[in-house]
């Protein structure tokens, strides 16, 4: 019997996902549509949305800190690729990466700890 050789799967994340669902905004050719992050990273999220959005399109999010204790809600808008997406159900997901992880996404993700 032959052994057949399988590609190894390189992990392209360079930091883990957390799990969460965020109302968001994104803006792929020009109009801001809402959408849900369902995971997020210092490097890229997931979003859940309703339309496709095209691999290799310029993405941008916009995400704001969740309110806690009285606090005003803080957002960062963060630029990004479309890196791929697919139909799941009746909406489209999306995997996003972002070039660069600015101050404000950073204090998003310490509140989702």
């Amino acid at each position: 019997m032959a052994e057949t050789l399988v590609p190894s799967r390189n992990n392209r994340r360079i930091t883990a996902r957390k799990a969460c669902l965020l109302t968001v905004r994104y803006r792929a050719n020009g109009e801001w549509r809402p959408a849900t992050a369902m995971d997020l990273s210092p490097y890229g999220c997931r979003l859940r949305v309703g339309e496709d959005v095209p691999r290799g399109a310029a993405v941008a999010v916009v995400f704001e800190t969740p309110i806690q204790d009285g606090a005003r809600s803080a957002s960062v808008e963060v630029p990004g690729m479309a890196i791929w997406a697919r139909l799941e159900g009746l909406s489209y997901q999306v995997g996003v990466h972002f070039e660069d992880s600015p101050m404000g996404l950073l204090e998003i993700l310490s509140v989702l700890s």
